[in-house]
């Protein structure tokens, strides 16, 4: 007997389905795009059963005539193109004709449609990819189809469908794309016979995101600053376009961010690496912009044929293109982050000292081109003010995110017109031309020992003496042979955290005068509800409230006065993001994650004045803090300065 067979047609289409149809995201994509590729101006999706049920799709297209709508379902039936070569310049969505004949093959489908040129429309019935029966109906201009029982004939196929949330998440995910990339069109979205979305045609893409993400979303939108200039070398070829969440907005997933090449959505996660490179130091560790970003470029330097569902693509110049959008976006930042800061102050020194205490207080002082003597490199001590060395500070009296804003301008020895700029924790580096380490609880990379940048110190501020409060932010310790500086907020919001972790008892939560209420979707409220009890030990009592809505009537003791909303969709992200998980490992996640936010929100912020007595009892917390020396976002609390770092800098050693 031979030990090869010829597998018969209907199985092969089968198993080819499977390149094409995944899951029921997949047919949404393949579907709506079909539509949008017959001119649509509506398009309807009903959805039940996560798509397992049905996957319904109307349009008001061009529709097709009765040959056509039987022609589809063949395999490799296309309108599209004639000969490989036509490839090079498709426009089209679809093109290779395997989307209808596939998606029939694992499920059972009908077809209504209808051209304007006749009375009546044609009717289709399929079931694993046989014509069952078929007739003229009366309907509207356009196709309505229908797909249910998807992998009733393949269960193995069935078997690895993730459950109906996953899968819903992604029909949606698939379906904004579209609402994005096309805001003209009219789109409606159902989910199991109740109205999800509606959303009618608008003449941009930030009305369009207000619509799905609601206003408050699209207020964090800034379009992305247009490159001409041809010494960039990717705008020679290509136009980067769209918008980008400011510095001010951040999520826990990447499910907002959307790259379209030619108007196709696309998955690419090079792409992906370089828009958060652009947002490098901008956003804390683990948070996430929102983002559309549109490539236009020449058909011929992208190829859209290298993946069964189109969902990647392939650049001829793709680090040239990655590049360009790590650049637009810094570019685009800054010039917002510009525009939003004020001028800075006049200098005026007011310096507090209590005897009492032997703390000074250095909240109050509000420098500008405040010009220091410093020593040059033969250790001659040179007068800033004739022309040699200087050091200028320039200090922001305002605080974007109540986090300071400073720069520092350091004249080199070559007495350069040269200007380095740094951060606000890099100011003592600036003034000892050193790297200052800071302390860590974790072990150094290899990068950075070769670096020889970081070091590992287990130090306890038993010989501290307290000098005062910088930007009222940062504590300045002498601790009798180190200087040290710690950052108050991250500090203090270590200091909640562990406590959290280690007080499962219920927190009683203070009521609020007036309920906050929340709006959400019908099936993040339902994950919310879920959580109910959990959040109840929290000090957050909510209850349903209408049908898409839930009230807030408590909140912890010290969050009375802050909104708990952006709290709630956070939770939300977090409970989708990490669905997949066991139980146990789920309610631990959850729990951390709950209590890092707390802790945040509770935590004493950059800005806020501290008294002796205050900053004693916070830096004495942090001395029996585990982990203490980095704040559960991954930021230093502690910085260290040896005392010989400072006597080398001024000529003592």
């Amino acid at each position: 007997m031979n030990m090869i067979k010829i597998l018969p047609p209907e199985e092969v289409q089968k198993i080819s389905a499977g390149e094409v149809v995944e899951r029921p995201s997949n047919i949404v994509k393949e579907t709506i795009e079909n539509s949008i590729d017959a001119g649509a101006t509506q398009i309807s999706l009903y959805i039940e059963d996560a798509g397992q049920g049905l996957i319904r799709i109307v349009d008001d297209g061009s529709g097709m005539n009765v040959d056509d709508a039987k022609l589809s379902f063949y395999p490799h039936a296309t309108s599209k193109l004639n000969k490989v070569e036509d490839l090079e310049q498709i426009g089209s969505f679809g093109f290779r004709g395997e989307a209808l004949a596939s998606i029939s093959s694992v499920s059972k489908v009908v077809l209504i449609t209808k051209i304007k040129e006749e009375e009546l429309g044609f009717k289709l019935e399929l079931d694993a990819g046989k014509v069952i029966s078929e007739g003229s109906v009366a309907c509207s201009v356009g196709t309505d189809l229908q797909i249910r029982d998807l992998f009733f004939n393949v269960p193995v196929r069935k078997k690895f469908l993730k459950r109906g949330e996953t899968e819903w998440n992604q029909i949606q995910s698939t379906f904004y794309s579209f609402c994005i990339n096309n805001s003209s069109i009219h789109f409606k979205l159902y989910r199991d016979q109740k109205l999800v979305l509606n959303a009618p045609g608008v003449d941009n893409v930030k009305t369009r995101a207000s619509q799905i993400w609601g206003h408050n979303f699209a207020e964090n939108l800034i379009p992305i600053e247009e490159v001409v200039d041809t010494k960039f070398s990717f705008a020679k070829f290509v136009k980067i376009s769209g918008f980008i969440t400011n510095h001010l907005f951040s999520r826990y997933g990447r499910q907002q961010i959307f790259f379209f090449a030619n108007n196709r959505w696309i998955k690419n996660q090079s792409l992906s690496k370089a828009l958060l490179k652009g947002y490098l130091n901008v956003l804390p560790p683990a948070k996430f912009p929102a983002a559309f970003i549109f490539l236009d470029l020449n058909r011929e330097f992208v190829d859209v044929n290298i993946h069964p569902r189109k969902e990647e693509v392939r650049f001829t110049k793709p680090k040239t293109i990655e590049n360009g959008l790590k650049q637009v976006v810094q570019q685009t930042l800054a010039n917002n982050l510009s525009k939003s800061l004020n001028p800075v102050e006049d200098f005026q020194s007011n310096v507090s000292f209590d005897q009492n205490s032997e703390v000074a207080n250095l909240s109050d002082v509000s420098l500008n081109d405040v010009k220091y003597e410093i020593p040059n490199s033969k250790g001659v001590i040179l007068d800033s003010d004739r022309g040699s060395q200087s050091l200028t500070l320039n200090v922001s009296s305002e605080f974007s995110n109540r986090q300071p804003l400073s720069t520092v301008n350091f004249l080199p020895d070559s007495f350069s017109e040269k200007s380095v700029s740094f951060g606000s924790e890099n100011i003592l580096e600036a003034l000892f031309n050193k790297k200052v380490t800071p302390v860590r609880h974790d072990l150094p990379s290899k990068e950075e020992i070769n670096q020889g940048v970081s070091r590992i110190v287990k130090t306890e501020f038993v010989n501290r003496k307290i000098i005062g409060q910088l930007f009222d932010t940062y504590i300045l310790i002498d601790n009798q042979n180190e200087f040290v500086i710690i950052d108050q907020h991250a500090a203090h919001e270590r200091v909640l955290y562990e406590k959290y972790l280690t007080r499962f008892e219920k927190k009683e939560g203070t009521r609020l005068l007036f309920p906050e209420i929340v709006q959400l979707t019908s099936d993040t409220l339902q994950l919310v509800l879920k959580e109910k009890e959990f959040l109840y030990n929290q000090g957050i009592e909510i209850e349903q409230f209408g049908p898409d809505q839930i009230a807030i009537k408590t909140s912890p003791p010290k969050l009375q006065n802050q909104s708990l909303k952006d709290f709630i969709f956070q939770m939300v992200q977090f409970i989708e993001e990490n669905e997949g998980l066991d139980t146990e490992e789920f309610r631990k996640k959850l729990n951390e994650h709950v209590h890092s936010h707390l802790a945040c929100k509770m935590a004493i912020k950059a800005g806020d004045k501290l008294t002796h007595d205050q900053m004693k009892k916070l830096i004495e917390d942090l001395d029996t803090t585990e982990k203490k020396f980095i704040c559960v976002h991954g930021r230093p609390t502690t910085w260290i300065i040896p005392k010989l770092e400072v006597e080398k800098k001024f000529r003592r050693k």
